[in-house]
């Protein structure tokens, strides 16, 4: 079944508009939702902690950790050695063991890679040898 450009995929389904959100501001309107603002506004600076913390979620940007870049310099030739590295970095207080898991995380990912790139080579060498 294929579906046209502005067609529903489900004719009988919800009809447009009638959402809750939507319902909900079809009976505030406009002048309704700048009272009800106000009401918010006016019980936080009375000291309503909900109605402060409805007006911040919405004010106010999470607070995100900012990561900041590490500098390491990864010893070894494998990847065994590398990942040993690591732990060393983050057993003598040099990382922090959070960038330490990320690392460690994305050397897992290389050697995925790697393995897949292995085996799709030995899978090619092969099917050569198959007459």
């Amino acid at each position: 079944m294929t579906f046209q450009r502005g067609q529903s995929g489900n004719p009988a389904g919800r009809k447009p508009g009638t959402s809750l959100a939507q319902r909900l501001r079809g009976a505030v309107g406009d002048t309704g939702f700048e009272k009800l603002v106000q009401v918010v506004l006016d019980n936080a600076l009375t000291g309503d902690m909900r109605a402060a913390e409805i007006l911040l979620a919405r004010l106010v940007p999470p607070v995100r950790s900012v990561q900041e870049p590490v500098n390491f310099e990864l010893a070894g030739i494998t990847l065994t050695d590398k990942a040993h590295s690591l732990l060393l970095a983050a057993a003598e207080g040099r990382m922090s063991t959070t960038d330490t898991k990320a690392l460690l995380d994305a050397l897992g990912v290389v050697a995925r890679i790697r393995e897949t790139e292995e085996l799709e080579q030995r899978i090619q060498a092969l099917e050569q040898r198959t007459p």
